[in-house]
């Protein structure tokens, strides 16, 4: 049987997919990856894949480290009792890990079930991690205070050394003319002197070496030799207690073996699935949907190993009511590639990965059967007809309605007309055990074939017959044509050739049936052509007639929303002033009130009526009518008109300036009058104001009082200058008057000039 796995490439996707495991074991998933068993394992895988994929893409990668199989690890440690510094700090590195992976979900505050399913399982072996770093160093070393024994005998060996290494500086100087260096080396572990070899044997000592050149020795002097025995007694006890402190570090290990292994585990599944779901990005692909019956549903699916750049994407169909495709079309239009993407991307999906499409929905196959490619085998003594006719018997056998078959070329390597037959042989077959099936070839009379069966579809790869050349589109429900004459005459064939292989074919091979399936195929693709453009037709009428839905939509909506917005602040802004202006026409009738409070309350009335709705009314207004002032709801008798403007004395005794078309006339009210209290206001109306104000003689606080008032009377009468005489003395009143005058906002003034009485007075100027 032809191995689907090579066939496919399918190494080479999970080549790409290990690119991004961080994890030993999770490689080795990788590695590993074949079709799964059934179709619930199949949800299950995919469903895992889909949730990670979603985790990277809004947080990020999970904080995975480089993690060693443990399995390996725990065989060494059973064989040998003894685990290096590395191997103990990986153990230890993957505690680290988990507890970065829990940090990591903890900090992102989302929970997703079957990622948190499978952490769960995470045990916590902290305190063996602390007890490896305690004793391994970041430098995969021992520290020195592994045990009290490794600490004393470090400190004597690094006092041995400093002894010898300042002995053997001594005697540097000392046989220094006998030296080729200054310098003392190491040479098997001993201190010794490079010595010039024909002065050897002016030092006393143990020759260790000889350098190539022949003109060095070698030599460890006998005042050292001690010392030098002494550190290796020293470094021999160091080793040993080392390898004892790492036996007592496996054994540990030991006794928590099941329990790393199961750490291992979770971190390789989770890497595992990292880097599927990298590899999802990494070819924009979709997790195809898993479907209980047999179909394949493929829109715009890529073949993942060709450069996206030349790539076609094409659309692929099968189910139960038609499953077999028989696919033509010319030499080279990538009928073979759309039989392998069928294939790859089916074998990706039932291994647990997405596929490069924009959508997909699959059924479960237990097994694909293909024959594709040239399958000559020379040791078996097989012509490519027989391998193939082998292949398909082996298929043949085995097929049932729940695998998918892929046959290319089917039956081509032996006479066209007995090739012909045994093809639609073997569709009716394929028809009878109702496998999935996509099958390419030339042959006409298996057109025709499938185009008279109800569940077999033709399909073709589209050719682009101007230009002579294949687009690699992959047609569903036409016919295809070989084009090869067509392509002969673009390489170069003579042209005599070709017109002869044209009369030969014409009064030989080319039937009736053969004829007509040509011109239907060519009817098929002009309505399929008319289709296409009256769908887009539709589609950009459909889109516009969106548009202007949604823009309707949107304009009746916002001037809902704006009209009902204007009534609501419209009604506030009603209420609001009415009831700034009751409270308003309440201070002013409080008879305490002073004449500048009353103005200010006067012209805080007025900015309130211009701020009020403005209703404008047609009633004819003349003098003495008994009128309404909607906007301020306060009632009169129009006591004077000029232009458009009425004159209105309230029933409170104010009196008001409104235009005639805010004013409404309404019925007098028949109640008898009672005599109203003159106010501080009408007082002030009716006092006389002259344009000067002499202050000399009055004490600060009295002229104070005095300014104030002739003030307030000054705004009354509308007065725009006048003058505040207060003298020069000392200074007292000039400074009190100005000083009044700073806090007042509605004035400037300055000091009197040449004739209006110079810095004994003060010229006001009152703003408009």
């Amino acid at each position: 049987m032809q191995d689907i796995y090579q066939t496919f490439e399918f190494y080479k996707i999970i080549e790409t997919v290990s690119e991004y495991n961080k994890t030993a074991l999770g490689k080795v998933y990788n590695q590993d990856l074949k079709m799964l068993p059934d179709i619930e394992t199949v949800e299950n895988a995919l469903l895992d894949l889909a949730e990670i994929n979603s985790l990277i893409i809004r947080f990020g990668r999970l904080p995975i480290a480089n993690s060693a199989n443990a399995l390996l690890l725990i065989e060494m440690a059973k064989k040998t009792a003894l685990l290096t510094p590395r191997d103990l700090h990986l153990i230890a590195e993957d505690v680290l890990t988990i507890a970065k992976i829990s940090a990591f979900f903890k900090k992102i505050g989302v929970t997703y079930k079957r990622i948190a399913h499978l952490t769960a399982g995470f045990i916590d072996l902290s305190n063996l991690e602390k007890e490896i770093h305690r004793v391994i160093t970041n430098a995969l070393t021992l520290a020195d205070n592994a045990t009290p024994e490794l600490r004393q005998i470090r400190q004597k060996l690094k006092k041995a050394e400093h002894h010898l290494q300042a002995k053997i500086a001594t005697l540097a100087v000392t046989y220094a003319k006998y030296l080729n260096d200054d310098n003392f080396t190491i040479r098997d572990g001993h201190f010794v002197l490079p010595v010039k070899t024909v002065e050897k044997n002016r030092v006393n000592g143990i020759v260790y070496d000889v350098s190539d050149s022949g003109n060095t020795t070698f030599i460890e002097p006998l005042e050292i030799v001690q010392l030098n025995n002494e550190i290796t007694t020293l470094k021999v006890q160091e080793n040993d207690e080392i390898r004892k402190i790492l036996k007592a570090l496996t054994a540990l290990v030991l006794l928590q073996e099941d329990e790393i292994i199961t750490n291992n585990k979770i971190i390789a599944l989770l890497d595992f699935l990292s880097a599927k779901a990298l590899y999802a990005q990494k070819i924009d692909g979709v997790i195809a949907t898993c479907s209980r019956q047999q179909l394949i549903d493929l829109k715009l699916a890529r073949h993942p190993l060709i450069e996206t750049d030349k790539v076609v994407t094409n659309s692929f169909y099968l189910d139960e009511k038609a499953p077999i495709i028989v696919i033509s079309g010319p030499n080279a239009g990538g009928k073979t590639v759309a039989l392998k993407t069928v294939g790859l991307l089916t074998l990706m999906h039932q291994a647990g990965l997405a596929i490069p499409a924009q959508k997909g929905v699959i059924g479960y196959f237990k097994n694909i059967y293909i024959d594709i490619g040239d399958n000559q085998s020379l040791s078996d003594n097989l012509s490519t007809f027989s391998a193939h006719v082998s292949q398909i018997g082996h298929i043949l056998r085995r097929v049932g309605s729940k695998d998918l078959v892929l046959l290319d070329e089917l039956g081509t390597g032996t006479d066209p007309r007995a090739g012909e037959a045994l093809a639609i042989a073997i569709a009716k077959h394929l028809q009878a055990k109702q496998p999935l099936s996509l099958i390419s070839s030339h042959f006409g009379a298996l057109k025709e074939y499938a185009f008279l069966s109800k569940n077999i579809v033709n399909a073709s790869m589209i050719f682009d017959e101007q230009h002579l050349r294949p687009t690699y589109r992959f047609k569903q429900g036409v016919p295809g044509i070989s084009y090869a004459l067509e392509v002969a005459a673009r390489y170069g064939l003579d042209e005599r050739i070709i017109a002869e292989a044209e009369t030969f074919l014409t009064n030989h091979h080319q039937n009736e049936s053969g004829k007509l399936l040509d011109i239907l195929q060519q009817k098929i693709e002009e309505v399929d052509r008319l289709q296409t453009t009256l769908t887009k037709q539709k589609s950009e009428l459909a889109h516009r007639e969106k548009q202007l839905s949604s823009a309707e939509d949107l304009f009746t909506t916002r001037r809902k929303n704006l009209l009902k917005d204007v009534k609501v602040e419209k009604a506030e802004m009603i209420a609001t002033t009415k009831q700034e202006i009751s409270d308003i026409i309440a201070k002013m009738h409080r008879s305490n009130l002073r004449v500048h409070e009353v103005i200010k309350l006067k012209k805080d009335l007025e900015k309130l009526e211009e701020k009020a709705e403005e209703e404008i009314f047609d009633d004819d207004i003349i003098l003495d009518d008994y009128v309404l002032i909607p906007s301020m709801n306060i009632s009169g008798r129009v006591a004077r008109i000029k232009g458009e403007k009425a004159y209105i004395i309230a029933d409170g005794g104010l009196a008001f300036d409104v235009s005639k078309n805010k004013l409404k006339k309404i019925k007098a009210p028949k109640i008898k009058r009672a005599k109203v209290k003159q106010t501080n206001y009408d007082l002030a109306i009716n006092t006389e104001v002259g344009i000067e104000l002499n202050l000399i003689g009055m004490r600060v606080e009295e002229a104070r009082s005095a300014l104030i008032k002739y003030l307030d009377n000054c705004r009354l009468k509308n007065l725009k200058q006048v003058r505040i005489i207060h003298g020069f003395g000392s200074g007292a009143l000039r400074t009190s008057v100005r000083d009044y005058l700073k806090t007042q906002k509605d004035l400037t003034y300055r000091a009197g000039g040449e004739y209006e009485g110079g810095g004994g007075a003060t010229v006001i100027m009152f703003d408009q």
